[in-house]
């Protein structure tokens, strides 16, 4: 009997030591139970994190490809600009020295065009002064010979010899009057000559005109053919828009250059995360 009460209270004690190792065990397994729950909850939270992460990562790279894209059309305009410019440049320089030039050669062909102007202006006058004081001196002589033929005439009626010295004399003064004329007609001839290398002259000075005029129009057709921006600005104002570009440039360059660190960095991120049961788990942004 004894041996049994001690079986019973053996029995009883292990039914007891098997109930409080349940309940622990019970226990226990709420813990873990508990601790796997928070384990997923923070496991959504990093999956959450995660998801924000690569969604921001995407965002960054469309910005890092549309800022890559506005620095290209940027280097393309900044590119395009520089070489408008430099041609501008090159063609306002080019039409200036023209300009400079056909002036230079105009003022000279003007002052060359009016001193032979008035020299042969001033030698018109001469000539037909020349020729005025020949025409007088013409009238004057055959008024002296008119004045002499009467005389001969009103001497030859007594006497029939003065006829021929008559005639020689008016022969004398025909030869004299001819050589004249012939004189005249030669520098007539020379002031005929003259003029038509004066209007000659005149001419070239018109065709030259034209010729300025013409080059005149393709100057300023060639300034309208530029575009209107480069039109009003000058060198200075082109100077200033290209240290502006490079200097959007830069700032872009280094935005562009912090993007790639923070993405970077991202990547880089990596999380360990241990569990009650014992094991870890690595947690880290996916590329």
């Amino acid at each position: 009997m004894e041996e049994y009460m001690e079986n019973v209270k053996r029995l009883r004690t292990q039914i007891n030591d098997i109930e409080e190792a349940a309940a622990k065990r019970s226990v226990e397994e709420q813990k873990q139970k508990t601790a796997i729950g928070a384990l997923q909850t923070d496991l959504n939270l990093v999956r959450t994190e995660i998801k924000r992460l690569n969604e921001e990562a995407a965002e960054m790279l469309k910005a890092q490809a549309q800022t890559s894209s506005e620095i290209a059309e940027k280097q393309k305009k900044m590119s395009s600009l520089e070489t408008e410019s430099c041609t501008l440049s090159q063609t306002l320089e080019l039409l200036q020295q023209e300009m400079t030039t056909t002036t230079l050669k105009h003022k000279e062909k003007r002052s060359y065009y009016a001193r032979v102007t008035e020299d042969l202006n001033l030698k018109l006058r001469e000539q037909q002064e020349w020729y005025n004081s020949k025409r007088q001196k013409m009238k004057a002589d055959a008024a002296s010979v008119d004045d002499n033929v009467d005389k001969e005439i009103v001497q030859t009626k007594g006497s029939g010899n003065a006829v021929p010295s008559m005639g020689a004399n008016l022969g004398n003064t025909g030869n004299d009057t001819s050589g004249r004329n012939k004189d005249l007609e030669i520098e007539l001839e020379s002031a005929k000559t003259k003029l038509a290398e004066i209007e000659a002259k005149k001419s070239e000075v018109a065709r030259d005109s034209i010729k300025s005029k013409q080059l005149l129009e393709e100057m300023s057709y060639k300034l309208q053919a530029a575009p209107p921006a480069l039109r009003e600005m000058d060198v200075k104002a082109l100077e200033e828009e290209h240290r502006s570009l490079v200097a959007d440039k830069a700032g872009e360059l280094e935005y562009l250059q912090s993007l790639k660190e923070r993405i970077k960095q991202l990547k880089n991120i990596s999380h360990i995360i241990k569990c009650r049961c014992g094991k870890e788990y690595n947690v880290e942004l996916v590329s």
